[in-house]
């Protein structure tokens, strides 16, 4: 955790932000699916002298400070002067591909040369016919959620959800659900605007699926919109033909 910035906190301050920090931690830990329920109570119930000394939120686009806690392996808080957001990623148990998904698959470009007595991961080439491994669909879904540090109430969340096909040669991707909502707070009002979804094709062995969008907090001032806050955010899940997922995303 840093101190330096406009903040200029003392030790203490320090040491008693790592605390709350912590025992949010312990308690996400523990957790049994519920972690959003946890985090929201945790804020509420517990005070922040940093987050109320920033004043309202949206003072600065810049946090202070950005400290990142890995929960497990499917759950990431990050924690910031005025924020806390959330971020779970969930992947279904691998099942074979149906015959819709496996004719989807065979649609994909590959730029897989066929050459005659050769082996490779997951396929045999005899006598000029490529014989690959059996396909297979994993689903998964990944979800960023911010929230304010002075009372817990959620901002926005994003999330991203997308099912692979594979075969250990290729892969294709189709989106399962995609979204970006916003919560207005104590006057502040939120909007989203510039959503995208789409699949990105790097190659034929990865596809990445993403949802992103910019998201605004403002007021009204004498019948107008006066914009305080404005954020990028964008979460990903991809796959490779192997059957690797990895996810992402970005808050700025």
């Amino acid at each position: 955790m840093a101190g330096g910035g406009e903040l200029n906190l003392t030790n203490k301050e320090i040491k008693e932000e790592l605390t709350y920090q912590k025992e949010l931690v312990e308690e996400l830990k523990s957790a049994d699916g519920n972690e959003e329920t946890i985090v929201q109570s945790y804020l509420a119930n517990n005070d922040n002298a940093i987050a109320e000394n920033q004043g309202r939120i949206g003072d600065s686009d810049v946090p202070e400070f950005i400290d990142i806690y890995t929960i497990n392996d499917d759950t990431q808080l990050v924690v910031t002067d005025t924020e806390v957001t959330l971020e779970v990623t969930e992947i279904a148990d691998e099942r074979g591909a149906t015959t819709e998904e496996q004719e989807l698959l065979k649609k994909e470009d590959t730029d897989t040369n066929l050459v005659s007595s050769i082996k490779k991961f997951g396929e045999t080439v005899i006598f000029g016919k490529k014989v690959h491994a059996a396909s297979k669909t994993v689903s998964a879904r990944h979800t960023r959620t911010g929230y304010a540090k002075i009372s817990g109430n959620k901002l926005y969340t994003a999330g991203i959800g997308a099912k692979f096909t594979y075969n250990g040669e290729k892969v294709t991707a189709q989106t399962t659900e995609n979204y970006v909502k916003v919560n207005g707070v104590s006057g502040i009002v939120w909007s989203v605007h510039d959503k995208k979804n789409d699949v990105q094709k790097p190659s034929s062995k990865r596809r990445v699926v993403y949802q992103q969008a910019t998201v605004k907090s403002g007021i009204m001032y004498k019948g107008n919109g006066l914009v305080v806050e404005e954020k990028y955010i964008r979460v990903t899940v991809e796959r490779n033909h192997l059957s690797k997922v990895s996810k992402s995303s970005v808050i700025r």
